[in-house]
């Protein structure tokens, strides 16, 4: 979540964490069934029209992704050139999971999913969204084709280390998220290593 620039989209990035506060919040509270999209512009003080300016139901305002996919694909495709693959994952979703660790919206979010765990098949589109996301962002990287297995595994591995990552994680104990997350990287950087030849990989063997 890159600061916002300018006023207009401070105010907009305000007023959508300001209700997804509100949701997740009352979510807690009275359980997903017990909250109306009414309830959620009430807590966060805006009209309905203004909730639907920014969420289209009330579950996408306490299950959606905090950032847009691709935008973090596009950081991934932003690293240096000269990081392999996985170092630029890597440093990417620890950062994500830096700034997020620090807010008290993902921390009641984490807390909601695991006290509501009907809850997670509705979080499985975004998460899809984001490994494509991974997926197109590799394989700019290492100029191998989109459905190669090497990006798709590769792609699907980090997804898992930040669904681990997550699922080890308690608020306000440590070790923090952003630690868990590289343990969970290190399992993983020994096993996928690029293929030779490619951008990021080994040399590419001769004729």
């Amino acid at each position: 979540m890159s600061p916002p620039t300018g006023l207009r989209e401070r105010k907009k990035e305000a007023t959508r964490e300001a209700l997804r506060h509100a949701a997740i919040t009352l979510y807690r509270r009275h359980g997903p069934d017990g909250v109306t999209v009414e309830d959620i512009c009430a807590a966060a003080g805006v009209s309905a029209r203004t909730f639907f300016n920014y969420f289209a139901t009330k579950d996408e305002a306490v299950l959606s992704l905090d950032i847009a996919a691709a935008t973090l694909g596009q950081r991934i495709v932003d690293r240096p050139a000269d990081e392999g693959p996985l170092t630029a994952l890597r440093e990417v979703f620890a950062g994500r999971f830096a700034e997020l660790a620090a807010t008290d919206v993902w921390s009641e979010r984490t807390l909601l999913l695991r006290e509501h765990p009907e809850l997670l098949p509705r979080v499985a589109q975004a998460n899809r969204a984001l490994e494509e996301a991974v997926a197109q962002a590799l394989a700019r990287r290492t100029g191998l084709a989109a459905d190669d297995l090497y990006v798709r595994t590769t792609a699907a591995a980090a997804i898992g280390a930040n669904r681990s990552a997550i699922a080890g994680w308690q608020p306000g104990s440590p070790p923090d998220l952003v630690t868990l997350f590289h343990r969970a990287m290190d399992v993983l950087v020994s096993a996928f290593t690029p293929p030779r030849g490619s951008a990021g990989g080994g040399p590419a063997p001769r004729a």
